[in-house]
């Protein structure tokens, strides 16, 4: 066996220390017992420039998520509160007017009127004032609207009843009279014979008859009678 190189062989002197008194590489400096070396030394972790260019750093765990503020919450309940009041105030005011449209629309064209609930309201026989009635039986104008006239007419109508009558007056406006009783006569001025002109027909025609007259000046200018059922009628001219 033969000591390696470098090493004292037994039994010799030590050898002798390194130049300058310096210790080796990695070992600690004479005089300080229980100094450490030097990094790096084995084991030690990785220098600053790890890990080498080229390769992804080490996985990582994210970081937790942000904790959400409370007052979302609150302006959230904020906001639908108020859309439910708008909502709710926007729906009762269109329903009154709708409401009030309705009402308008279905008594705008029927006013009230305090007499129709009268219990007296009506006519005097019971009847609905609403109800026809007979007319008022036409005035005859006696003298022409554009003066005296020029001569006299006289209407005259006889008979065993009533009977209804159709004639012109002074103004030419042809009347008609219903249910006259005889004798009926009309006198009046005028300016046209050819307007001078009257129908007589009995009411009850099977019982009765008529006869009609047609003075002018005095003078009996027509005369027509008619026997039951019949018409008698007189002209002017």
């Amino acid at each position: 066996w033969s000591p390696p190189p470098g090493s004292a062989a037994p039994g010799a002197a030590p050898a002798a220390p390194w130049p300058g008194g310096a210790p080796g590489p990695g070992w600690p400096s004479p005089g300080a017992p229980g100094a450490v070396p030097a990094p790096p030394w084995p084991g030690a972790g990785p220098g600053p420039g790890w890990p080498p260019a080229g390769y992804p750093p080490p996985y990582a765990y994210p970081a937790p998520a942000p904790r959400r503020s409370a007052g979302g919450w609150v302006v959230a309940v904020v906001v639908t509160v108020v859309i439910a009041l708008v909502l709710a105030v926007c729906g009762c005011v269109g329903f009154g007017v709708l409401g009030s449209f309705v009402d308008d629309s279905a008594t705008s064209g029927q006013p009230y009127d305090p007499e129709f609930d009268d219990p007296e309201f009506g006519e005097p026989d019971g009847g609905l004032a609403g109800e026809p009635t007979d007319p008022a039986p036409p005035v005859p104008a006696t003298t022409p609207s554009g003066g005296r006239g020029r001569f006299t007419v006289r209407y005259e109508v006889t008979g065993t009843g009533a009977a209804n009558v159709q004639f012109y007056d002074a103004n030419g406006d042809f009347l008609n009279v219903d249910g006259v009783q005889p004798p009926w006569r009309l006198a009046f001025t005028a300016n046209d014979r050819q307007r001078v002109q009257i129908v007589a027909l009995a009411e009850d025609q099977r019982n009765d008859g008529v006869t009609c007259r047609i003075t002018i000046d005095g003078k009996v200018v027509s005369q027509d009678s008619s026997a039951t059922g019949g018409i008698a009628t007189c002209f002017g001219w």
